[in-house]
């Protein structure tokens, strides 16, 4: 049960709230600084050499928690992009990053996904220059 304070303060907080959310928002779109660098969080900080023992294993579950929100991210905010990597299934993109890790052990995942990412680009230029990658956006 909200008490009578909480019920005083709620709307005072939620002011706050918009209040920083659209001091911060100008910001975001400024997230890399001068020099191209920017904060990776969680499992992308992992080495390519890391996710090659957990694929191995098997235990890939927190990495490809990772690369789904990745992926969602990166469709959601690339222009004429509706799957990054195309038709691959989750399982054909985990073992592509396998393979890209394999030869690059001492990089992040993160940046094996944008090696992945990348990859895919150019797989989608040479089978259907026209086309945005993966399926259509839907009619306007």
């Amino acid at each position: 049960m909200i008490s009578r304070t909480d019920r005083h303060h709620a709307p005072r907080a939620g002011r706050l709230c918009a209040w920083l959310l659209a001091g911060l928002a100008p910001g975001m779109a400024q997230a890399i600084d001068a020099e191209g660098n920017y904060a990776v969080w969680g499992v992308g900080q992992a080495s390519c050499h890391q996710y090659s023992k957990a694929y191995a294993a098997g235990k890939v579950d927190e990495f490809k928690s990772y690369l789904a929100g990745y992926l969602t991210a990166y469709n959601a905010m690339t222009k004429d992009v509706y799957q990054a990597t195309g038709q691959r299934s989750t399982q054909d993109n985990l073992a592509e990053l396998g393979k890209l890790c394999a030869g690059n052990p001492m990089d992040s995942y993160e940046r094996a996904i944008q090696a992945l990412i990348a990859k895919s680009a150019t797989e989608q230029r040479e089978t259907n220059a026209d086309a945005a990658w993966g399926r259509p956006a839907p009619a306007k």
